[in-house]
């Protein structure tokens, strides 16, 4: 399980999840990003303009289905981009990753583990459409937020098993 104090991790590479993406595969899958925001911060996320994000425990669901599978896109989530090119960069500016989980395969799951998240009674989403722009299934966003240190871990590990 990730550290619930967001400190610099000692997880078990098999596990799906730790400090570095070199030991994920370069196979397609879909993924939940963990970052912390500690604190109200304004950021400007593309098209939606400035917009507060209030401090907690951040999840973001999407997938890697492009070159490089989960290693390049978790890679660069973790390394955080010079320029930004998706919602979630805005927010990785000023959130720090605590950590992270995966499903291999090409069937992209984001939709499903955002809708499963969302009906948790603690989530909320910060901002309409962030990160689901290109959503087919109608989710109101691929980014929740729970109260600091209120991060559903066990539901998060329970995901990935689908």
């Amino acid at each position: 399980m990730p550290s619930r104090t967001c400190e610099p991790t000692t997880l078990d590479p098999a596990s799906g999840r730790g400090p570095s993406a070199s030991h994920l595969p370069a196979l397609p899958g879909s993924y939940a990003l963990w970052l912390r925001l500690p604190r109200e911060t304004v950021l400007a996320v593309g098209r939606f303009g400035s917009h507060i994000f209030p401090p907690g425990d951040y999840v973001y669901l999407g997938s890697a289905q492009g070159p490089g599978g989960l290693r390049a896109r978790l890679g660069r989530h973790l390394r955080g981009g010079s320029r930004p090119h998706w919602h979630i960069d805005a927010l990785r500016s000023a959130a720090e990753v605590c950590g992270w989980w995966y499903a291999a395969g090409s069937e992209r799951l984001e939709c499903r583990w955002s809708r499963a998240l969302a009906a948790l009674p603690q989530a909320r989403v910060p901002l309409a459409g962030f990160g689901a722009t290109d959503c087919r299934m109608g989710c109101p966003a691929h980014l929740l937020v729970f109260p600091l240190g209120e991060l559903p871990a066990a539901e998060l590990e329970a995901l990935t098993l689908f």
